[in-house]
């Protein structure tokens, strides 16, 4: 088996070897044909779409989306705009300010695709009328009002529990008005885009107009837009910002103009390409996988400095342009391609992600590697045949600190293993300490006006985070039984009492203010009616009376068997609501029994709520699966054991190590966890790649002692290692700048793991090799010369 294997990689390394011979011989044959095939690659980005609905963060066969969905058919889709309201000083009951939110309700009946709006001024209150009831605006547009009759109308809304901490906080200091919209699915993205700008136009006119009043947009479709903003900020600035960085720092650590004039179009081409195959596939961008540019950006400057590294330090020895060109292809080419399948097997782990865009990010990433590849090893050799440059004259700052690293681990290998081992495994016990916490609002930082807006609703008010429950009266016509909206509005009672909860909407709290209104408006008649025959008959009269867009079907479905229960929250967190849902889930099993199998939660709260643990849950099983995978490429390409276990270990280590220090400077994490895991684990082995091969080759081919193959594995590879370790952490500490937090979060982890494997790269694995001393006679073959 051994020898089959070693005569496949002679046979390799000699097609190899003849490659390199004719690209140096041929490099404008070698450019134009790059050319021609990233002309193919990019032809795709004309077929490139973007996704900018909240749904695009759960799959088709999500159970939790599948729920919604079942609950949608019956209410309809919640897509809506929250015009949030701030009184500066005092309350919102002045005739003045009154008349301004009568104006601002009027006008966002206006916005495209308006279905309904709700607000302060438009609550429809229900009043008796002889035998009959009144159902009107709680202050009608065009009335003309009073100091004191604009205080009574507050004391006349302190008493509506249906507008009271709904629309309208405890204080009378803020009030929404809710616009509702009728979106396809198919359409919801261009459509929801469409609301906002108008929305924008009309907070932008009354801001100027009352400026007594705050102003801000939240809901559904300023969600959607804020994941516009994100994508918008981090690919148009944050993705500049990055090349112009790396390229910086290729120049200075590798003193060559000319390696980042080429490595600027290697990453332009891969990152290019990636997207247009992408596109091909039908993968759209959304906002966490907007930064795979940035990414693959990072990635392929990583192949490219190693190997500009070595075309100085060959042209520098004596040899001239062509030849170091074609030693540094030789002497790269296997350890390149080592790390760019380890590194798309690690983000290809991502489609085992709960999160369709992770899955995207990793499929698209993992093409950009393939692509960055591609490139290194035809483009850019070719185009420094081409380009003039000088090999370096004088040692690169890199040179020196890894001669450094290399005397201190030769001379303490024992105490750097063991400082190593009992840090890792500390800060390993403190990584399960991180908490898990996904609030979709906070995925945005304080620079978005969507953040703005909804902090200052959830602190007066409450009511972005909305559970919904469909409740079933078991028959048609069932919702006015005495038994179930006595059993419903027990269930609301007692979830008026739990933390977190800010307000409960439903049927019983309607049948007790008709009820109000038709007793003569007496508090304690604030009751549900007695018999069924009278409640039916109160609730026909009342959707009788409601006027135009005010109607009941987002709260009944047409044969009045299933009612729907809104219970809005506070800015609580994923695990307190998960917790009130199966709290809420059990205690009516035990005390509704009539409407206990359907009081299941539903909502787009619930479905972020569940994503962060499903995500981690599927996380885990593909990277095992991508740790199993890199470990069996290990042992195929060193042929060793011992090394392959070295390797496995120093590249799992990094990623808990991380999460340790995590747990010490921030302590929560979303579901971006798993995925910066997976992101993480394939990015480094590319060192740990470089390091193995490097060490074992020289092991074989000079037989070194295990010190002498450590020296001399710092000062081929220690360099690019370093330059590679600087670029790849500084271009994803650029992605930390971002005002997602999913992105932020994951460009923050991501560059923490990195260095961290540097450490283990340039200590633990070299110290370790001195203490075991493993076995490298079957350790693969590199072909510098002719065969």
């Amino acid at each position: 088996m051994t020898k089959m294997s070693n005569t496949i990689q002679t046979k390799l390394n000699k097609a190899v070897f003849c490659y390199a011979t004719w690209l140096v011989k041929n490099p404008a044959k070698v450019l134009l044909g790059s050319l021609i095939l990233a002309l193919i690659f990019m032809s795709g980005l004309s077929q490139l779409t973007f996704r900018s609905d909240n749904r695009v963060f759960f799959a088709d066969n999500n159970p939790d989306l599948i729920q919604l969905e079942q609950f949608e058919q019956f209410y309809g889709r919640d897509d809506n705009l929250i015009i949030v309201i701030k009184a500066e000083t005092g309350d919102l009951f002045t005739p003045q300010r009154l008349a301004a939110i009568n104006t601002i309700t009027d006008a966002a009946w206006t916005l495209p695709d308006i279905k309904r709006v709700d607000s302060v001024t438009n609550f429809q209150r229900v009043r008796a009328l002889g035998d009959d009831i009144e159902i009107d605006h709680l202050a009608r547009a065009g009335d003309v009002l009073t100091v004191s009759e604009a205080k009574q109308l507050k004391a006349d809304a302190a008493l509506e529990p249906l507008l009271q901490d709904r629309l309208l906080s405890q204080d009378a200091t803020l009030g929404l008005i809710v616009a509702q919209f009728r979106f396809q699915a198919d359409t919801a993205s261009a459509q929801s885009e469409a609301a906002m700008a108008a929305g924008h136009k009309l907070l932008e006119q009354y801001q100027k107009a009352y400026p007594e009043l705050e102003l801000g947009l939240s809901g559904s479709v300023a969600l959607d837009h804020a994941f516009v903003e994100a994508s918008t900020f981090d690919s148009s600035v944050l993705l500049p910002i990055m090349v112009i960085a790396l390229l910086l720092i290729i120049a200075f650590s590798l003193r060559s103009a000319a390696g980042a004039f080429a490595t600027f179009l290697v990453i332009a081409f891969s990152t290019l390409c990636a997207l247009g195959l992408a596109a091909l596939m039908g993968v759209p961008l959304s906002s966490p996988s907007v930064i795979a540019p940035n990414i693959i950006l990072t990635l392929a400057t990583c192949d490219c400095i190693h190997m500009c590294a070595g075309m100085k330090r060959l042209r520098g020895a004596g040899y001239d342009k062509h030849e170091s060109v074609k030693r540094s292809l030789l002497e790269c080419w296997w350890p390149v391609t080592l790390t760019t399948i380890t590194t798309a097997v690690g983000f290809l782990t991502l489609v085992f992600s709960a999160v369709p865009p992770f899955a995207h990010l990793g499929i698209i990433v993992a093409i950009g590697c393939l692509m960055a590849w591609l490139f290194s090893v035809t483009f850019f050799p070719a185009l420094l045949c081409l380009l003039p440059w000088r090999g370096r004259t004088a040692s690169l700052p890199a040179e020196q600190f890894s001669a450094s690293i290399a005397r201190l681990v030769t001379r303490k290998p024992l105490f750097i293993v063991t400082t190593v081992c009992v840090a890792t495994v500390t800060l390993g016990t403190l990584a399960f300490t991180n908490v898990l916490d996904d609030r979709y609002v906070r995925y945005f930082d304080q620079s978005y006006d969507f953040r703005v807006a909804t902090d200052r609703m959830n602190e007066d008010l409450g009511g972005f985070y909305v559970l919904e429950f469909s409740l079933d009266s078991q028959q048609a016509g069932g919702i006015s039984s005495p038994q179930y909206l006595q059993q419903v509005d027990a269930f609301a009672q007692w979830l008026r009492t739990q933390p977190g909860v800010t307000h409960v909407h439903g049927l019983p709290d309607i049948m007790k203010t008709i009820n109000r209104a038709m007793q003569g408006g007496a508090s304690s008649e604030f009751r549900l009616p007695a018999n069924q025959d009278l409640a039916a008959q109160y609730l026909a009269l009342y959707e009788m009376s409601l006027p135009f867009g005010s109607d009941l079907r987002n709260q009944l479905t047409a044969d009045k068997r299933y009612a729907r229960l809104s219970v809005s929250l506070n800015d609580i967190s994923t695990g307190e609501m998960t917790d009130l849902q199966q709290r809420a889930e059990a205690w009516a099993s035990r005390h509704t029994k009539l409407i206990a199998d359907s009081a299941n939660a539903t909502g787009t709260s619930i479905l972020f709520a569940h994503i962060g643990n499903r995500n981690i849950t599927e996380m885990l099983r593909g990277m095992a699966i991508g740790v199993g995978v890199v470990w069996l490429i290990f042992i195929l390409a060193f042929r060793s054991l011992s090394l392959s276990l070295i390797g496995t270990i120093a590249n799992f280590a990094p990623c808990l190590a991380t999460l340790g220090i995590w747990a010490l400077i921030n302590g929560e994490v979303g579901m971006a966890v798993a995925t910066v895991a997976s992101v993480t684990f394939g990015i480094v082995v590319d060192a740990t790649i470089h390091m193995l091969t490097a060490y074992s080759r020289l092991r074989r081919e000079s037989n070194l002692s295990s010190a002498a193959a450590v020296q001399g594995t710092f000062q081929n590879v220690g360099p690019g290692l370093i330059a590679m370790t600087l670029s790849l952490a500084t271009g994803f500490i650029c992605l930390a700048f971002s005002g997602f937090q999913i992105n932020a979060w994951m460009g923050m982890m991501a560059a923490l793991t990195i260095v961290v494997a540097l450490i283990f790269d340039l200590l633990f694995i070299p110290a370790l090799l001195l203490v075991l001393k493993p076995d490298h006679k079957a350790a693969p073959v590199t072909v510098l010369e002719a065969p």
